[in-house]
């Protein structure tokens, strides 16, 4: 088998326009928009359907908002505290 070779870079990456990434987060995965919305609920972070939908949107479309990389750490972080305190939960019952 060769050695790894990293793809080239293709796009650049504006860390303040994160949408696209989360938008291919959520379609590799089975991340519910509804479960981040409950998760950075959990977290203290006061977060609506609206603006979770607004993530998913296209830059083009009026309901965008900017996703920044900060965001999206707290969200995936968020997801993961939550399914492990579920989890957690699930153990002890």
């Amino acid at each position: 088998m060769p050695d790894y070779i990293r793809p080239p870079m293709t796009r650049g990456v504006d860390p303040q326009r994160m949408n696209w990434l989360w938008q291919l987060i959520l379609q590799a995965t089975d991340l519910d928009p509804a479960d981040v919305r409950a998760a950075l609920n959990a977290s203290g972070v006061p977060v609506t359907d609206q603006r979770v939908a607004s993530w998913q949107a296209s830059d083009r479309d009026e309901q965008y908002f900017p996703l920044t990389i900060a965001e999206l750490e707290r969200n995936l972080r968020a997801v993961v505290a939550f399914r492990q305190a579920r989890a957690g939960a699930s153990e002890g019952a």
